[in-house]
């Protein structure tokens, strides 16, 4: 016989260190909603109206999943993330070795996918655009809600202070668990 669920009349979770499949660590995800059912056997949350996701990735995380990725031989990576934009940095070797700099945006497309743009490339003073969005659309989309555990709606994204905060909305048909 199936047990009946305990009934929530809201709920908030914090995952902290989240490590997604793509291997970017997201310091923090908040998830708020009212009215949920949480079954125990398994063990999942269903949300009987819309909530809401804010989820925080630090700049420290994505030099870490750059360094560890080397996308294109690069390699050194240093990121400042400040005024809606990414400053990345990174060492590449062509005949010597010669530091880059690329301005980088994030966009949200179709509300389930977070692109990198990119803006503009310096390497030895002259512009690489090319050569490093050929390296983007390899890593493009960096994020897709299929890899989170709810049904996931992304509403906005903010590059500011040192970190990518991303927002969105749960959908009732959401589950954690």
């Amino acid at each position: 016989m199936a047990q009946e669920p305990v009934r929530v009349g809201s709920t908030s979770v914090i995952l902290r260190k989240l490590r997604l499949p793509v291997g970017i660590e997201v310091e923090e995800t908040l998830l708020e909603a009212k009215g949920a059912r949480v079954f125990d056997d398994p063990f999942k949350v269903e949300l009987d109206e819309p909530g809401s996701l804010v989820a925080t990735v630090l700049e420290s995380s994505l030099e870490a999943f750059l360094n560890a990725k080397s996308p294109g031989g690069l390699r050194d990576f240093s990121l400042h993330i400040a005024g809606g934009r990414l400053r990345v940095e990174a060492t590449a070797k062509i005949v010597f070795e010669v530091r880059a700099t690329a301005i980088c945006t994030l966009r949200i497309v179709g509300g389930s996918q977070l692109f990198v743009d990119l803006e503009s490339v310096e390497l030895l003073g002259v512009g690489a655009k090319n050569l490093v969005q050929q390296q983007l659309d390899q890593i493009n989309p960096i994020f897709d809600a299929k890899e989170f555990p709810v049904s996931l709606v992304m509403t906005s994204v903010e590059a500011e202070h040192g970190k990518i905060v991303l927002k969105g909305n749960l959908t009732p048909d959401s589950s954690l668990g």
